[in-house]
């Protein structure tokens, strides 16, 4: 047996023993228990539907996969690309406990594997250039203070034609983005809905901490509520809102199966 032969059969019997060295991958953060079912379409439709969380449990009620995708990745709709005709149409029920307390972020990690587990959910992430609106400065500067430790907010109801915000600026800016998209009304005791796509908001505004945010949106003569927001911003709130085009990381469904794994 010349050298390089036996540096050959080495190299091939540690090979196993250098594999079963190898440490095992971390598992996934995963539930305790979880039922997942397909909801009852004969079921009465009275009673809460959505998403609830509580300390160690997650419960859902009448929710499309899209819905449990934008819960597991806090992900907003408009960020969510791809899948099977049915991600809206379907809803399911789940319920999941975890062994040990968790907060939401903690088990939106579960929820991924869940649905990787139950719908063999598998999706990817890309960046795509979008039409966005960003939220910056005004140029004198912003006209809102972050809350105190110790403040408390408002306790009244605001006015009618007010509407108030409890949040800080990401939070802020998503919810500017579903605004913009319901026609303001000029009788604003009547409900509205959105009239089109969320136009994505994306936070420039470099504030930190959490805002109690009061504004009052005037219609527009033309009905144009960008142009309405972007008024009542700079006046009362010292915020600009200036369309641009941004790269904005998206998730895409690559595969999705309608019914779920059993239990």
């Amino acid at each position: 047996m010349n050298h390089h032969t036996a540096l050959l059969l080495l190299a091939v019997c540690a090979a196993p023993a250098l594999a079963q060295s190898q440490p095992a991958a971390p598992a996934s953060p995963a539930f305790e228990v979880a039922t997942v079912e397909p909801s009852n379409p004969t079921a009465a439709r009275s009673g809460k539907s959505g998403i609830t969380v509580d300390p160690g449990r997650m419960s859902a009620r009448r929710v499309s996969l899209r819905e449990l995708v934008f819960e597991a990745y806090n992900m907003p709709y408009y960020r969510i690309s791809g899948g099977p005709s049915w991600l809206d149409s379907e809803e399911y029920d789940i319920d999941a406990k975890t062994e040990t307390p968790a907060d939401r972020d903690q088990m939106r990690l579960m929820l991924r594997t869940l649905l990787g587990d139950r719908f063999k959910l598998t999706i990817h992430r890309e960046s795509k250039e979008m039409r966005v609106y960003a939220l910056t400065p005004a140029k004198n500067g912003p006209l809102i203070h972050a809350i105190k430790d110790g403040e408390t907010g408002p306790a009244k109801q605001p006015p009618l034609g007010v509407q108030h915000y409890h949040c800080d600026m990401p939070q802020f800016a998503g919810l500017l983005s579903i605004r913009l998209s319901i026609p303001l009304l000029e009788d604003p005791s009547t409900p509205s809905r959105s009239n089109g796509p969320l136009i994505p908001v994306l936070d420039k505004t470099g504030l930190t901490g959490t805002y109690d945010i009061d504004i009052e949106v005037e219609p527009e003569p033309d009905g144009d509520s960008i142009t309405a927001w972007q008024r009542a911003l700079q006046q009362q709130l010292g915020l600009k809102l200036e369309a641009e085009k941004a790269p904005v990381e998206i998730i895409v469904i690559d595969h999705a199966e309608k019914i779920p794994a059993r239990n």
